[in-house]
């Protein structure tokens, strides 16, 4: 499963925006807030002037016992009084006007002004006007009970946002003249002084100038990240590239390239060290180059008088084994001449370990001379279509003896007759040079069975044997010649010439097939035999 990996420019780049994004965002969002805060506390500093101002200015009322105000004039309309204080005069009638209706006639001044109203409350009013709503009584508890000295709110309606604050208005001796019978002390807490704010225009200003702030802070990120990323582009990854051209070439084999950067820092240093490298390279190649051809040529030399020895020793062992056959003939007839002609007892023993011992050396001497036809390629080949299937069961019949001897029975398995274009003498030679192994390497009264199968293209036989096994070292090296392995069956048939499963392997090459061997140590082995059904010419 393939893995996708970000190159360095762009694990850079993911790196600066989420730094420089993540610091800087930090920065804006601060300084949003900031700017919201300090807005606010403008608005609440230029509340607490304003009520300041109109209590002042209800305090010099007040301490004045009132204003006189023509009744009739423009000033007075609309301003509700509870005392018929007048005086008639020759310019008119007068009403006195008292702190609260002062209060609420700057109120409406400035409402119509669209600049900002104010409002009083009290817990016990003459004027229902002044009856405190759900904000103002949660205020006027704090301010008795808890001592607190202020209160504000941020209040949206349909066509504005205001700001209310409120303080606390104190009893004083004028007020206690005005509200005789209201159970006021002086210095007590008589209601309450609202002023309301408009700060729609104020929050648009200021969600305008946060977007502004929000642009200018994402243009400063992208004009920072771009300026980071083209400076290390130039500083980091372009060196970096040329290196990696560098690296790549001398990969390939050019160990001319060379680095060039002349930054003056530490990667013209790198670079420096990687062009010394590369031509050490170079000259360790050149001489290498130099002791790989003497070696090779040394090699060929030394090849060409192997394969001059090799050649000798095969003829030597052809004319040998050629040789010996014709002594070895002659020395078999007088064997069996003297089988049919020597009668005592004494004597026959004698003639029977001849026997045995001439059997043997013919064994070997037919070995090698099959062996060094195989390995000369001098194996005249006679390929027909035969019946694969009889031929195992005639093999079998011919090792049954050897087998009975030790109490062996061999089981043939096969779907019906299967048919192959193959030598048939040297395969048979095959079949009984793996079944008289496995026959050698049983233990008494155990079963080798020999499955035949085929499928479209080629005839496979297994050979399975329940003896000692073949450890897992000696199944790579079993088909190489001169290679024996202990017995544990017939001991009096010796080691063998180590020839028998190289002259298999050389016979089953020539077919085109293969030979191999599977083995469980203590448990048995089975030996495979892979046929094509057409001998490729």
């Amino acid at each position: 499963m393939s893995t996708y990996r970000l190159s360095l420019q762009w694990k850079f780049l993911l790196s600066i925006v989420l730094v420089v994004f993540s610091t800087l965002g930090i920065i804006f969002v601060w300084a949003g807030f900031q700017n919201e805060k300090q807005a606010m506390d403008q608005v609440v500093n230029q509340a607490k002037i304003l009520i300041r101002q109109i209590i002042l200015t209800r305090q010099w009322v007040s301490d004045c016992g009132g204003v006189m105000v023509l009744r009739d004039s423009e000033g007075a309309a609309d301003v509700l009084g509870f005392y018929d204080d007048r005086m008639d005069t020759p310019r008119g009638s007068y009403q006195r006007f008292t702190p609260s209706m002062v209060t609420k006639k700057l109120s409406q001044y400035s409402l119509r002004e669209d600049l900002y109203r104010f409002r009083l409350a009290g817990s016990n009013p003459l004027n229902p006007e002044n009856r405190p709503d759900d904000f103002e009584s949660q205020a006027l508890a704090m301010f008795v009970h808890n001592g607190a000295t202020e209160a504000f709110r941020v209040k949206t309606e349909p066509d504005e946002t205001y700001f209310q604050y409120m303080v606390p208005l104190f009893v004083d001796k004028a007020c206690m003249e005005c509200h005789k019978g209201q159970g006021f002390s002086k210095g007590a807490i008589g209601g309450g002084l609202s002023v309301f704010l408009p700060i729609g225009k104020m929050k648009s200003s200021l969600a305008r100038d946060q977007l502004q702030l929000a642009l200018a802070g994402a243009g400063l990120i992208a004009l920072t990240t771009f300026t980071l990323f083209v400076l290390l582009r130039r500083v980091v990854i372009r060196p970096l590239n040329n290196f990696k051209e560098m690296t790549r070439r001398i990969s390939e084999g050019d160990l001319e390239a060379r680095v060039h950067i002349p930054t003056g820092d530490e990667f013209e240093q790198l670079g420096d060290a990687f062009n010394d490298m590369a031509a050490k390279l170079a000259r360790n190649r050149e001489i290498l180059e130099e002791r790989i051809g003497q070696a090779t040529h040394e090699l060929a030399e030394a090849n060409r008088e192997l394969q001059g020895l090799d050649k000798l020793k095969s003829d030597f062992l052809a004319n040998m084994s050629h040789e010996l056959r014709s002594p070895l003939t002659a020395l078999r007839g007088g064997v069996d001449y003297l089988k049919r002609t020597v009668s005592m007892p004494g004597n026959r023993d004698y003639l029977a370990i001849i026997d045995k011992n001439l059997s043997r050396l013919i064994y070997l001497v037919s070995d090698l001379f099959d062996f060094t036809k195989i390995e000369a390629n001098k194996v005249e080949w006679s390929f027909q279509r035969e019946n694969v299937t009889a031929l195992v069961q005639e093999v079998v019949e011919i090792t049954s003896p050897t087998a009975m001897e030790k109490y062996i029975s061999m089981n043939v398995t096969s779907p019906g007759d299967i048919f192959a274009k193959i030598d048939l003498e040297r395969i048979q030679q095959v079949l009984v040079n793996l079944i008289e192994n496995a026959i050698k390497f049983s233990d008494h009264g155990t079963e080798i069975g020999v499955d035949v199968s085929e499928n479209d293209e080629s005839v496979l036989i297994a050979i399975k044997d329940q003896g000692i096994g073949i450890s897992e070292d000696n199944l790579l090296v079993i088909f190489e010649k001169f290679r024996t392995l202990p017995s544990s069956g017939d001991r009096n048939k010796g080691a063998g010439t180590g020839l028998g499963l190289a002259i298999c392997k050389g016979i089953i090459q020539g077919h085109g097939g293969k030979i191999w061997a599977e083995s469980t140590p203590g448990k048995g082995s089975i030996f495979y035999c892979s046929l094509p059904k057409k001998v490729s010419s």
